[in-house]
């Protein structure tokens, strides 16, 4: 369906990839769009100043979230919680807000006659690698509650097409990266050493490999999403197109920062443990060995395809930081 001229609602609008998408979809000429997060992870000043309706909100508050969806035509599910470690520490917590959530938009959705509800997955659903690049007919066999939360999430959405005819598609991500994505993973703990001057620490022999995909292109396939009505129902990989070990990754980086003495630092705690060089950074307990996503099927459907090269997308997310430190708290190097 068009956007233009429909009304638009956002979970989890105040996100990295939820606000990206609040701003192209500006672009589409949309009627009204309504932000709803609870500003848990969400930062306000991604949205200030433009042409949105913020409601601060969570998604486990249903009667809020169902009057909030009067007269909606569109919803993009993007609020979750995202930290891995959050999951392991915390199962119910990730277990209500990635599951019962989830239920809840699905419920005020059906409830409010929504025209299409797109919903934000992973690419951690599938697990350890049984073969690359992984398809939608990969095994689905999650090492973590938030592969788990998150399939569990796709599977009550097939059911609502199913049962209730409710417009549903789901998108597996990659490893989106890009301005203001949050501090934490391996990419941005990489930068954020290199503008500090200090090498990368990798964890074990640092070939694992992992599918980035810049957030322009994450937002053009829900772009393409919406707009389609014969891929209702289905679910879709979304991933950058080509792959990269963790080594590569690290001399890319230095490559990019110019700073050729700095070499990386190789480190291997046990699962859970902190790096004796880095202890603010605990290595994930069942780490993935290759996480690379095949996007034959959302090409063929959508026509996705990826535009946007790694090392573009890095200057680009390594410019924002540099002129927004204040988001992953660190002190430019003098």
């Amino acid at each position: 369906m068009e956007i233009k001229d429909k009304n638009v609602l956002i979970t989890g609008g105040a996100g990295f990839i939820g606000s990206h998408l609040a701003d192209r979809i500006i672009k589409e000429k949309a009627k009204n769009i309504i932000i709803y997060d609870n500003f848990s992870t969400g930062n306000k000043e991604f949205i200030q100043n433009k042409q949105f309706k913020i409601i601060e909100g969570d998604i486990l508050d249903f009667n809020k979230l169902n009057s909030c969806m009067k007269n909606i035509d569109i919803v993009s599910h993007h609020a979750a919680e995202l930290e891995v470690f959050t999951g392991i520490e915390n199962i119910l917590h990730d277990l209500k807000t990635n599951i019962i959530g989830t239920l809840n938009v699905l419920n005020a959705s059906l409830k409010n006659n929504i025209k299409k509800l797109v919903y934000a997955s992973s690419g951690g659903v599938y697990g350890q690698a049984q073969f690359i690049p992984e398809t939608e007919n990969h095994p689905l066999l999650p090492h973590w509650p938030y592969g788990v939360s998150k399939l569990a999430g796709e599977k009550y959405c097939s059911q609502y097409f199913l049962l209730n005819n409710l417009p549903t598609i789901s998108l597996r991500y990659g490893i989106v990266y890009g301005p203001r994505e949050w501090y934490g993973r391996v990419l941005t703990i990489f930068i954020k050493r290199l503008l500090e001057g200090k090498s990368p620490v990798i964890f074990g022999d640092g070939k694992q490999r992992r599918d980035f995909v810049y957030i322009s292109d994450v937002v053009e396939a829900n772009i393409m999403a919406i707009k389609s009505e014969k891929a209702n129902g289905m679910v879709f990989n979304v991933g950058g197109g080509t792959s990269y070990s963790i080594i590569d990754l690290a001399h890319i980086l230095i490559k990019q920062f110019g700073n050729y003495i700095l070499n990386p630092i190789f480190d291997n705690p046990a699962p859970g443990k902190a790096s004796s060089y880095q202890p603010d950074r605990r290595r994930l307990p069942g780490e993935l060995q290759d996480f690379i996503l095949d996007n034959s099927l959302i090409h063929e459907t959508l026509g996705y395809q990826p535009k946007t090269s790694f090392v573009e997308g890095l200057k680009k997310e390594i410019e924002w930081i540099t002129k927004n430190p204040e988001f992953w708290n660190y002190k430019p190097r003098v």
